[in-house]
């Protein structure tokens, strides 16, 4: 009998998750998705160059951009359920090692075709290493200080952008021999994701709630129904759910309501964001007429204040919830845009600063709630498949709004035949009203999940 009490007690331990643990998977995860955007972002910040040097229009520059993150979106439905198979760390492994490879070959790019199908190779594995990063980190970070903690991973979005606004202005410099294909020499630091996995392979743990999902499931194919209820005690499983196929599990009465408010949300939020940050380069450089090196500056100041928005609505969403910190975020995101369109300027003023600052602030830090809601949201036998879920259908709100974005930026401009009052009136109509239509029905139709909940508190 003793033996048996120890050998529990042991097993028991097995799942308890150390603190060194959680440094880990919170630093890899932040690494991880700051190197893969770091690719993403460099296509952002460098578009006019390169739209110029291979004598692209917006509106292919639009498709080289939609065109990945559709592909993006179907490796994402599949990524999902396979994290829930093989394990979250695997996943995010072979998702940064892809981005690295297609990154690269940017480098040797001649023409918009060219362009167009790397850019499906490169952005197509974004939403698999987003969401199965955040579902890994949701299952070991502390309840009181998940939403702050997850924040820290989001701003790894943010390293990204600072670190590809770096790269750009050293490029500017080092590709000087280059003449107007200086942007090339960017994409030479596309090797260092790939880097990452060497480390993520020594050094991460795999979720202990994985583990112990996994184990369960053993125990429960082996007929060991002494097993099964030990297990359950540590963590709690619903059984009769598992056994269905994994988006049978996710479109279950129980939770679909938040399926489909959760992708619908991820659609609009992270399309008009992309649309944000994927124009104001053009926008202000060629439209307003701004010189690149000053704006190219205050990207790279502002991804310091996106860091503190992640952090700052992480720890606002461990007081009030992911729900209602979103959409305070999603209101700083409108103001500041707003502001940018109404106010006349063709340098960088200190007008121009706040209003960027505003608008950045609040573009970055509502992710990190609204992530922080999608793992909540979804139980740990279908956690990554329910995350990798709506982070699929931002990569389609991405695509798709991008590709709307442009219709109605051109329909405006040829009907006010004034470039920049027509650029005015697409921010307004097609960026900012759509935004604040959606933020009326995801407050109405979300629930909000209480915070300092441990996970099988929300759902099992």
């Amino acid at each position: 009998m003793g033996n048996s009490e120890s050998e529990k007690r042991v097993e028991s331990a097995e799942f308890v998750i150390k603190k060194s643990e959680i440094a880990v998977i919170v630093l890899m995860t932040y690494l991880g998705y700051g190197l893969l955007n770091t690719d993403g972002n460099l296509v952002l910040i460098l578009s006019t160059p390169i739209i110029n040097s291979l004598h692209m229009t917006i509106t292919q520059y639009s498709y080289v951009l939609a065109g990945g993150f559709t592909v993006s979106f179907i490796l994402g439905l599949i990524f999902g359920p396979l994290a829930d198979r093989i394990g979250r760390k695997s996943v995010l492994q072979v998702t940064l090692l892809g981005t690295a490879i297609f990154s690269v070959l940017q480098y040797f790019m001649k023409n918009f075709l060219q362009w167009f199908l790397i850019r499906l190779g490169a952005q197509s594995f974004t939403s698999a290493e987003y969401g199965t990063g955040a579902a890994i980190l949701s299952e070991v970070v502390p309840k009181r200080i998940r939403g702050w903690l997850m924040g820290i991973m989001q701003s790894g979005w943010v390293f990204g952008y600072g670190l590809a606004s770096a790269i750009a202005l050293a490029a500017i410099n080092i590709g000087r021999p280059y003449g107007s294909e200086w942007w090339r020499v960017a994409f030479l630091f596309a090797f260092l994701p790939a880097i990452l996995v060497i480390f993520l392979r020594m050094k991460m743990p795999e979720s202990k709630r994985y583990i112990h999902y996994k184990a369960l499931k053993e125990a429960e194919k082996s007929g060991d129904k002494a097993k099964v209820e030990e297990l359950l005690k540590i963590y709690n499983v619903d059984l009769e759910e598992a056994k269905k196929t994994s988006y049978r599990q996710l479109f279950d009465k129980k939770i679909r309501r938040v399926t489909w408010v959760m992708a619908f949300w991820w659609f609009m939020t992270t399309g008009i964001a992309i649309v944000g940050v994927a124009y104001t380069p053009a926008y202000f450089e060629i439209f307003r007429q701004m010189p690149i090196g000053p704006v190219t500056t205050v990207f790279a100041v502002a991804s310091f204040s996106g860091i503190l928005a992640y952090m700052a609505n992480g720890a606002l969403s461990d007081w009030i919830g992911g729900k209602w910190s979103s959409a305070v975020f999603v209101v700083l995101e409108l103001l500041g845009l707003y502001l940018l369109v109404v106010e006349p300027y063709s340098t960088v003023t200190p007008a121009f600063w706040l209003y960027y600052l505003i608008f950045y602030f609040g573009l970055n830090g509502q992710f990190a709630s609204e992530i922080r809601l999608t793992t909540e949201a979804f139980p740990t036998r279908i956690r990554g498949t329910g995350s990798n879920w709506s982070t699929a259908w931002y990569s389609v709100g991405q695509a798709v709004l991008l590709l709307v974005f442009a219709q109605i930026l051109t329909k405006f401009i040829a009907i006010v035949h004034n470039p920049l009052i027509g650029f005015n009136n697409a921010w307004i109509w097609g960026a900012i009203v759509p935004e604040i239509v959606a933020l009326v029905i995801f407050l109405i139709t979300m629930p909000n999940i209480r915070p300092r909940l441990e996970l099988e508190q929300i759902a099992v």
